[in-house]
């Protein structure tokens, strides 16, 4: 990419003289410096050209993997009377790591997953079960005190 700066320079007060020194040096300056009505060649500006080269792109790292939900083959173990923890861990072993609980007896949230039975799952003991199976697998639960439905 090329662009261009245009520099130029110019004659002020740069802060330390009073504006009557300053007058007098403009009108000094004026009266004996080059301007265009007497036909001295003012300098034109400068004009500066800058180049920007883009870094080379080395990349040691190997391209991103896509994101696939890992393939399982398993048969569906018995989780019923199993607290909610542990079923999950016998899931998570064969693979499926996202599964789904719910309350059979209201709408209660499962926080401390330990504190909750299997009665229920939705997948029938030995059924096998293959491909993307994430958020496939739901059991049904009861609090550990309560009996299930």
């Amino acid at each position: 990419m090329a662009a261009a700066l245009v520099v130029g320079v110019g004659i002020g007060n740069a802060g330390g003289e009073t504006e009557e020194a300053s007058s007098s040096a403009a009108a000094a300056s004026s009266s004996s410096a080059p301007s265009p009505a007497d036909g001295t060649p003012i300098p034109a500006p400068v004009t500066v050209t800058v180049t920007e080269t883009p870094a080379p792109v080395t990349s040691s790292a190997p391209p991103p993997a896509t994101a696939t939900a890992p393939v399982v083959d398993f048969a569906m173990p018995d989780l019923v009377g199993l607290d909610l923890q542990t079923a999950q861990n016998t899931i998570q072993a064969d693979g499926v790591f996202l599964s789904r609980s719910h309350d059979l007896l209201g709408m209660r949230n499962q926080v401390l997953d330990s504190n909750w039975v299997v009665c229920t799952q939705n997948i029938p003991v030995g059924q096998q079960v293959t491909g993307d199976a994430e958020g496939l697998i739901d059991l049904g639960v009861v609090q550990r005190e309560e009996s299930c439905p």
